[in-house]
């Protein structure tokens, strides 16, 4: 499910992902809310298909929104952003 979200998100906006780890997924956005880069219809609705933020099963939720130069940093380290975007360690701060 996550991998057919991915694609079609790269299909809708043209944007890769910078970074994933287990279910978190870390993409640039031209502003400092997931809501500028997420792609919607004409209507104002989400596109079916692509990552929608909400609490229901299947929905995303925003973890974190870091300055692009952040994840560069990390990124130039070697390290993956997705694991350090709450803050901490994901991997060991919360077991995934």
């Amino acid at each position: 499910n996550m991998h057919r979200k991915l694609s079609n998100m790269v299909r809708m906006t043209g944007l890769y992902p910078l970074a994933v780890l287990s279910d978190c997924v870390v993409y640039p956005s031209p502003g400092g809310s997931p809501l500028d880069f997420l792609p919607y219809a004409a209507s104002g609705r989400p596109q079916p298909g692509g990552f929608r933020l909400g609490p229901a099963p299947g929905m995303a939720k925003p973890e974190g929104v870091r300055p692009m130069l952040w994840a560069v940093d990390l990124m130039e380290q070697g390290l993956n952003p997705a694991r350090h975007i709450k803050g901490g360690d994901a991997v060991f701060d919360e077991g995934e």
